[in-house]
C-alpha cells in the first residue's frame, strides 16, 4: 500500500472539487491504472487535489473490504488535520463495486516494512509490552523488533508506529494505545505482537458501553479554592472519535441554590440536566457535549462542535432564558481537544 504525503493547502472549496473531479474522471482512471498496475500515472494527479484539501494529509490505495478498492486520505495521526479528512470522508459519494472510501488507515498485518537500503521488517517478528491504565482508560505499549538494532534511530520510532498501525489498524491505535516506547533491546516481559489486538480488543470492551458506544466516568476533586468539584467524561475521551468536532464551546452555567459543598440541590440539578438536553437537542450532529465540571455555583458543559457550521453561534442563541444568571460562552479551536485533557 503506496503512502504519498501532501503538499501546501490552498483556499476555495478544495473538497467538493476533489469529489467532482473524482465522480466525473478520477474514480476511473485510478482504478484503471490500478489494473493496469500502474497507480503512480495517477499519484500525481491524486497528490496534487488531496493536497489542497490540507498540505499534511497523506493518501492510499489499498484492496476494499466490501469493494474492490478502497482511497484513504489520513491525517496520519495529526489531531489538527483531522477533522479535514473526516469531512473529505463525510462528503464521500456511496461506496460501489470499485471503490470505498476511509479516513484511518486499515490493519494490514501480512505487509512487510521496507526501506530502501536497510532490511525488510517482517510483522511477525515483532514484540510487545502491554500495560493497562485504567486511569486514563489506554494501553501503554512498548514495540521491539530485531530489526531496530540496524535501523537509525528515526527509523525505529517510525516503524514502531507503523508496525502499530498495520496490526490494529490507526483508529484502534489513536482511541485505545496511550504512550507507545520504542526497544532496541527485548523487554523481558515481551509477547508477541499478535497477541496485541484481542488485547486492545478486550479492554476496549471493559471501557464501552453495552451498545458498544462511549460510557461516561464520574470523578470527584477539589477546585483551586478548595472546594469539591464533581466532574462526569465522556471515556474515551479522544479527539478520533469525531474528528470533525474541532471547536470547544465551554458553556459556563450559574445556578443559585446550592448545598453547603457548593453542588447544586436535587431541583437544580434536574434543571441543570434539561438545560443540556435543550441545548444538545439544538446541537443535532454537528456537536456534542463530552463532560462538565460542576463546583462552586457553577457547571461548566464542555460541548465539541463542527467549526464549519453554526453550531456555536446556535448555543449562544441557546443559553438565553436561563433564569439563575447570565451564561458565558468561551468558543475556540481545539482539534486536539485539549480543554478536556485533565477529565481524560
Amino acid at each position: 500500500m503506496p503512502l504519498f504525503r501532501r503538499r501546501k493547502a490552498a483556499t476555495g472549496d478544495p473538497i467538493g472539487e476533489f469529489w467532482a473531479w473524482w465522480t466525473a474522471t478520477g474514480a476511473a482512471a485510478v482504478a484503471t491504472a490500478v489494473a493496469n498496475q500502474d497507480p503512480s500515472s495517477t499519484a500525481e494527479e491524486l497528490s496534487r487535489r488531496v493536497s489542497r484539501i490540507h498540505g499534511n494529509l497523506d493518501w492510499e490505495l489499498g484492496p476494499g473490504l466490501h469493494a474492490a478498492h478502497v482511497l484513504v486520505v489520513t491525517a496520519a495521526g495529526d489531531p489538527g488535520t483531522r477533522a479535514f479528512a473526516r469531512r473529505w470522508l463525510r462528503a464521500a459519494p456511496p461506496s460501489d463495486q470499485t471503490w470505498e472510501y476511509a479516513d484511518m488507515r486499515r490493519p494490514a498485518p501480512d505487509v512487510t516494512i521496507r526501506f530502501e537500503g536497510m532490511p525488510p521488517v517482517q510483522i511477525d517478528a515483532a514484540l510487545v509490552t502491554i500495560e493497562a491504565d485504567t486511569r486514563e482508560a489506554a494501553l501503554h505499549v512498548g514495540v521491539h523488533h530485531p530489526a531496530f538494532s540496524e535501523l537509525p534511530e528515526d527509523l525505529q520510532k517510525r516503524v514502531t508506529f507503523l508496525l502499530l498501525d498495520l496490526v490494529l489498524g490507526e483508529e484502534l491505535v489513536e482511541t485505545w494505545v496511550g504512550a507507545i516506547e520504542t526497544a532496541v533491546e527485548r523487554p523481558a516481559d515481551a509477547v508477541p505482537i499478535a497477541q496485541l489486538l484481542p488485547a486492545v480488543a478486550q479492554f476496549a470492551a471493559d471501557h464501552v458501553a453495552e451498545d458498544g458506544g462511549p460510557s461516561w466516568r464520574l470523578m470527584e476533586g477539589t477546585t483551586a479554592a478548595g472546594h469539591r468539584l464533581v466532574a462526569t467524561a465522556m471515556v474515551p475521551l479522544r479527539s478520533v472519535q469525531l474528528p470533525h468536532l474541532d471547536t470547544h464551546v465551554a458553556v459556563s452555567v450559574p445556578y443559585k441554590a446550592a448545598r453547603e459543598d457548593g453542588l447544586p440541590l436535587d431541583e437544580t440539578l434536574s434543571h441543570l440536566r434539561d438545560f443540556e438536553d435543550h441545548l444538545s437537542d439544538r446541537l443535532g450532529d454537528s456537536g456534542r457535549l463530552l463532560a462538565h465540571e460542576t463546583a462552586d455555583g457553577h457547571r461548566i458543559l464542555h460541548y465539541y462542535v463542527d467549526g464549519t457550521t453554526p453550531a456555536a453561534a446556535q448555543l449562544e442563541a441557546a443559553v438565553t432564558g436561563w433564569p439563575d444568571g447570565k451564561v458565558a460562552l468561551d468558543v475556540s479551536q481545539d482539534a486536539g481537544w485539549e480543554g478536556v485533557r485533565h477529565l481524560s
